[in-house]
């Protein structure tokens, strides 16, 4: 069978870790160059908790920095500040006015006395707009950016079919209610040569390589006959070798009306040896068969 190099390398100095996480990632670190940090990526790509506190940070700090700027040129340039005044309700009081004028409230009880304060807060409006185009268009580009949420069962199995052939298995699902059109399946299994440390890759013939609809699981399933690359290794083979299963699928959302990527890998010691799945999926007294996404990872011994 013929070897390939999907674009992660194969000479290395020494032994890597697994090429692809879990979460679709790859490892590979990055150093020098012009171009190291992008921060749209970052921002487009990051999880939504940070993402949500840094639009927070960002927004108080503004604030917080145009509100002293206003205590510095004094409280009387800014009528209707209430009187008396100590040092804690004069900030908040500025506070407020900053926050009224970033957002373009401007309730006007409140306003610039004086040139310095007209100014300034003129720059803050400018500031407040560009700052909420800037996060609009970041949460329009979080939102309308395709991805799959494909559910990989934790571990790869070495079954066994009904006439005795052992085969490699795993099992996806989709969490979304959307549905994945023509979704097509690549599995890629790495190696690593014990004496040189250079890393093969063998593409792994599937059983079946595409589906049409995704409604429910799908079991991807190689056979390890002779010409498999996996033809009579056993477990301890699989550490020796370094073996990690590589997947790739693509398929056509049509709620994105995009196609939609997802990747996942399986190391030598994520799977499970003389095992089946269960079946996740069963038919309700309606007559409407119904996935259980809980049990996508459940397995039972062969019998």
């Amino acid at each position: 069978m013929p070897t390939l190099d999907p674009g992660i390398g194969e000479k290395f100095s020494r032994r890597t870790q697994r090429a692809i996480n879990h979460d679709g990632t790859f490892n590979v670190r990055r150093r020098g160059g012009p171009h190291q940090h992008d921060p749209y990526q970052w921002l487009i790509t990051m999880p939504w908790w940070p993402f949500i506190g840094i639009v927070v940070v960002f927004f108080t700090v503004l604030n917080v920095g145009f509100a002293l700027a206003y205590i510095a040129l004094g409280l009387d340039d800014l009528p209707g500040v209430a009187a008396p005044h100590g040092w804690w309700q004069d900030f908040l009081s500025a506070l407020f006015f900053s926050i009224q004028t970033f957002t373009s409230v401007g309730y006007g009880h409140v306003y610039p006395g004086s040139n310095g304060s007209g100014f300034l807060s003129s720059v803050e409006a400018l500031v407040g707009v560009l700052t909420f185009a800037l996060a609009t268009g970041l949460l329009y580009g979080r939102f309308s950016r395709p991805t799959a949420r494909i559910l990989f069962s934790r571990t790869a199995l070495i079954s066994r079919r009904a006439d005795g052939t052992p085969c490699l298995q795993f099992r996806i699902a989709n969490l979304r209610n959307s549905i994945l059109i023509d979704l097509q399946a690549r599995v890629i299994l790495k190696t690593v040569d014990e004496a040189t440390l250079d890393q093969r890759y063998d593409l792994l013939p599937l059983e079946r390589s595409a589906i049409s609809f995704f409604p429910l699981t799908w079991t991807l399933v190689h056979d390890i006959t002779p010409e498999s690359p996996l033809y009579e290794l056993q477990a301890e083979d699989y550490a020796r070798l370094g073996i990690e299963v590589i997947v790739q699928l693509k398929g056509y959302d049509d709620t994105f009306a995009q196609d939609v990527h997802a990747r996942n890998s399986y190391t030598h010691d994520e799977i499970e040896w003389h095992r089946r799945f269960i079946r996740a999926y069963e038919v309700g007294d309606d007559g409407i068969a119904v996935v259980n996404l809980d049990q996508v990872h459940d397995t039972e011994a062969l019998r």
